[in-house]
């Protein structure tokens, strides 16, 4: 009685566990309950994760979609008493206009989220006549601060639209980051932009922060006009060569709105959509199409002092650990090494580290993990090199300490970090037989040796004066046995030194890896992850050509990679395809269309471009 009561309460403790476990995902639809004709608002879908391989969109009657579904994400990380908990939310905005009276319901949409299926609830809309209250006031107050900007706006000139770089810094050390903003300054209101050209940057590694999907707003006053300022890009710039080095323009196409008969402006509610998306045909204003750049940045790059460390170039601030597991374990086991760089600087650019394995271990190149934050600070987070040994030989081995040296940039010095050593013991493997087997393999070796079989038929018998060692066919035998050890001791001395050869591996392997990062694009394509699949697309790109064509990442640029296909005669058409396809990867993303359509388009840019240079290499 007393166990099944146990039970019946554990039972009871696993179904309240189970109930407050389902109820973690929250996905839930907002709006305005009362709105006016002619009004424009926005409806959210929210889920609180960003683990989404799907999203049926609502069932939208009676309002007009000027945009939308639009994806967003957000994660934030707190810390409580030392225990760290992730939050994560995923939104799906519409922008929608009311165009008749009447009350209307907006269904609930769906989303797929680790193999289950959760539904918002529905929303429901009354559309009257007149304005709201809400929409009257904004209205007015944006008339108030605009419209003598708005008016005086005839002619779209460099002082109405501009957009703007900016650096943090002009003077720098080789690797050191320098962060680039560009801006977009408008009197008038924006409909669309789409970035026509993205920069090429010689002598600079240039890493992509990550932006919002809707451009941050501001204001800002200059020469006594307030002008909404919307930060379009940010990125970090790491120098690679010193000298009087360049940050080329951004090149933007904009259609904008400027007044003609009539100022009259309405409001939707949003300061964004205002001043950047509002819609197009209203009376008194005209849509212009103009093509924008920003300026030039001019940085000047000095380079690292001179030192005899052994150093590859990290620059920022860091620290180096390591773990080996197992310490104890048998011939033929595998043991997992794992060196973390952590800190903050050009961490993207450290792409090995000096590890000296014992000569009686198989080895294999290191899997490189990422953790890294691209921030308006620079790049931070953590990168870890994973090698897998296998021991061949019993015994006790010394993986010895590896050194790290960056420059400091709060010192001005370099300082070189290190890790422990590690003491391996290794037993012997499962290679011997084992005791019963042991036993039987002894017994058959005396039986042989004790009674031997019965001949049926009569034996050859030799002289004891004749050799048969001279006999032709032995001495063929002989020397074909000889010929065949040195040509494969010849060929494994080859083989050992080609696997030694870090580049030549990376060279056969280029093709297949890239293959396998492209398939993985081709997963986040079909569950439409957007970052993930721009990223993989870029990293298969650049990877392949530095692996293939032996090029340090730090000399990757549209201009040595140009340089060096041609001098591999690789064909002039497609070497431009892959610079397109180079320039998409970064500009794409910036660009306004089917999203889906401009994904479909860059993997088979990507798949094709790789494939014709493959097929050219000689």
């Amino acid at each position: 009685m007393k166990k099944t009561l146990i039970a019946f309460i554990l039972a009871l403790f696993g179904f309240i566990e189970f109930n407050l476990c389902a109820q973690d995902i929250s996905f839930t639809a907002s709006g305005p309950s009362v709105i006016g004709v002619g009004e424009q608002f926005r409806v959210v879908f929210k889920i609180n994760t960003d683990d989404i391989s799907k999203f049926t969109p609502p069932s939208i009657s009676g309002f007009d979609i000027l945009a939308g579904p639009s994806t967003s994400r957000m994660s934030s990380f707190n810390m409580v008493n030392g225990k760290t908990t992730n939050t994560s939310s995923t939104s799906f905005t519409y922008v929608l206009a009311a165009n008749k009276e009447g009350t209307f319901t907006i269904s609930g949409a769906k989303v797929n989220t680790n193999n289950k299926t959760y539904a918002s609830n529905s929303i429901t809309i009354k559309v009257q006549k007149n304005p709201t209250q809400s929409q009257r006031a904004q209205t007015q107050r944006g008339y108030s601060q605009n419209q003598n900007n708005q008016a005086s706006v005839t002619v779209l000139d460099d002082k109405a639209l501009f957009i703007r770089a900016s650096a943090n810094k002009s003077k720098a050390v080789i690797g050191e980051e320098i962060i680039i903003t560009y801006k977009l300054y408008t009197l008038v209101n924006i409909s669309e932009y789409q970035v026509n050209r993205m920069p090429i940057n010689k002598g600079f590694w240039i890493e992509e922060i990550d932006m919002s999907q809707d451009p941050t707003i501001s204001t800002e006053t200059i020469e006594g006009r307030q002008y909404q300022v919307a930060t379009l890009r940010k990125v970090i710039a790491y120098p690679q060569e010193s000298g009087k080095l360049t940050i080329a323009p951004l090149d933007i196409d904009v259609v904008a709105h400027i007044a003609s008969r009539s100022q009259r402006r309405v409001s939707t509610g949003d300061p964004f959509f205002d001043s950047f998306f509002q819609s197009m045909g209203k009376t008194g204003y005209e849509k212009v199409k103009k093509s924008i750049k920003s300026n030039v940045i001019n940085v000047n790059v000095s380079e690292l002092p001179k030192s005899n460390i052994d150093f590859s170039g990290a620059v920022g601030n860091f620290q180096i650990s390591a773990t080996a597991n197992p310490l104890q374990c048998k011939t033929n086991e595998a043991i997992t090494l794992r060196y973390t760089i952590s800190g903050s600087g050009n961490l993207s650019l450290i792409d090995k580290i000096n590890l000296k394995i014992p000569e009686d271990f198989e080895s294999f190149d290191p899997t490189i993990n990422d953790q890294i934050n691209k921030t308006p600070n620079g790049l931070n987070g953590k990168r870890t090199f994973e090698y897998i040994l296998i021991p061949r030989v019993q015994g006790e081995f010394k993986i010895p300490k590896v050194s790290f040296t960056y420059y400091d940039l709060n010192t001005k010095t370099y300082k070189t970090i290190s890790t422990n050593e590690f003491v391996l013991k290794i037993a012997k493997g499962k290679d011997e037989l084992s005791g019963i087997a042991q036993q039987m393999s002894e017994r058959e070796k005396y039986i042989k040796r004790d009674i031997e079989h019965i001949k049926t038929k009569p034996t050859n018998f030799y002289s004891q004066n004749s050799s048969i060692y001279i006999k032709p066919y032995l001495l063929l035998v002989f020397l074909f046995i000889i010929m065949l050890t040195i040509g494969f001791i010849v060929f494994k001395n080859k083989s050992n030194k080609k696997n030694s050869d870090i580049s030549y591996v990376r060279y056969k392997k280029a093709s297949k890896i890239a293959h396998n990062r492209l398939k993985k694009a081709k997963k986040y394509l079909e569950n439409y992850q957007k970052d993930e699949f721009y990223n993989e697309i870029a990293q298969a790109t650049w990877n392949y050509l530095s692996d293939r064509f032996n090029i340090v990442k730090m000399d990757l640029s549209f201009d040595n990679v140009k340089e060096i296909l041609t001098k591999r005669n690789i064909k002039e058409d497609t070497i431009n395809d892959l610079i397109s396809l180079l320039n998409n990867c970064e500009y794409v993303r910036f660009s306004q269309g089917e999203e889906i359509q401009k994904m479909d388009s860059l993997y088979e840019q990507a798949a094709n471009s790789l494939s014709d240079i493959e097929s050219q290499i000689k």
